[in-house]
């Protein structure tokens, strides 16, 4: 397929480069033969508008129309991430300048249906998904046919990430933590970090725990063995894991894992999830990650888990994401879900052969 991606802008960094799930994406569809143009609005400094092989800068709309509008149209596929900037002026010249499919990713769907001002151009709404052809959303469970029935999408399909397993592998490292989390600290998840982390250490004086990333908007009362700390970059996550006996990878909203679950699992975590609809469909629970409701719970598998089980789970789950959840996989997926849009019709589950790529 012909392919033009515009995906959000990115610093012009080594890390940069590499590391986007929209970069990572297209190295993927790429990898699988299809021609891919990556569009990224340039932030700033002649240096980044040079570009680079593997990406195109542009300025803006206009700049977009002046420059590419015979290559959107010719495309048999354009793909728009959520997070482009001004994504809605950009959506509505993309679903009317393009001739072949339009799909856009929204790697926050929750966020997205919380939206109610159709005419703010930084935030991709319902309504304005409906402009797409395909939908590629974050969420599980009944969330892809709800914004078929209720928002008009045409096809909506889940679209979860895609993990790149030469970075996120596991690392020899000196233990430092009994239990860590990292992560943004939404109101969901700080609903979850309460009994799951903060009671956890409270009630176990004994152990150490770390929270990395969005602390400002928790409670001042911080027990006094969790260790507080800025999110490491994202080349310093599989060390951060490896520094953990355990990781408490939580749930975002609306049957939507974070980016770091897979992450985690890749660098062979031993993964504590709060339960949420749908887990059992992306990890086997008691056998590649262990569930838990309660501070109890935590503790239970920190202070009782043999250390050949908790290594083995860690195992299973980095095996779990090499057969399912690599950018290659997502790559297919989408591949699937384009040609399933084009005829009409649901596409086969994936070969077994297919599965297992890496």
């Amino acid at each position: 397929m012909d392919i033009v991606f515009l995906g959000p802008p990115c610093e012009a960094s080594a890390e940069g480069a590499r590391g986007t799930a929209s970069r990572l994406l297209t190295q993927a569809l790429r990898h699988r033969g299809h021609t891919v143009l990556l569009l990224e609005q340039a932030l700033s400094g002649a240096a980044w508008l040079e570009g680079e092989a593997s990406r195109t800068p542009y300025l803006n709309v206009a700049d977009l129309h002046a420059r590419f509008r015979s290559r959107v149209r010719r495309a048999d596929l354009v793909l728009v991430d959520a997070d482009v900037p001004r994504v809605s002026e950009v959506g509505r010249w993309v679903t009317d300048t393009a001739r072949g499919l339009t799909v856009c990713w929204d790697r926050d769907t929750p966020r997205t249906l919380r939206q109610r001002h159709p005419e703010d151009a930084a935030r991709m709404t319902p309504e304005q998904l409906a402009a797409y052809q395909l939908c590629l959303c974050s969420c599980g469970g009944p969330v892809p046919g709800r914004l078929e029935r209720e928002w008009g999408v045409a096809r909506a399909r889940t679209f979860l990430p895609g993990v790149d397993p030469e970075h996120f592998a596991p690392r020899a490292q000196a233990t430092r933590w009994d239990l860590g989390h990292l992560g943004p600290a939404s109101s969901e998840r700080r609903a979850l970090l309460g009994p799951l982390l903060f009671e956890a250490a409270r009630d176990g004086s004994e152990g150490r725990f770390v929270l990395a990333g969005g602390m400002s908007v928790m409670d001042a009362a911080w027990p006094s063995n969790v260790t507080r700390q800025a999110a490491p970059a994202a080349r310093e996550h599989p060390d951060f894991h490896a520094a953990q006996r355990f990781t408490l990878a939580l749930s975002r909203a609306e049957h939507t894992p974070g980016a770091h679950l897979f992450e985690a699992a890749a660098c062979g975590a031993a993964l504590i999830c709060d339960p949420w609809p749908g887990l059992e469909d992306v990890f086997s629970l008691g056998e590649e990650v262990v569930v838990a409701r309660t501070a109890k719970d935590v503790l239970l598998y920190l202070r009782e888990m043999p250390e050949a089980d908790r290594l083995q789970l860690g195992a299973r789950a980095r095996e779990r994401v090499l057969a399912e959840h690599t950018v290659a996989h997502r790559a297919l997926m989408l591949e699937q879900y384009a040609h399933e849009a084009v005829r009409g019709a649901p596409v086969q589950a994936p070969d077994p052969l297919e599965r297992s790529l890496n």
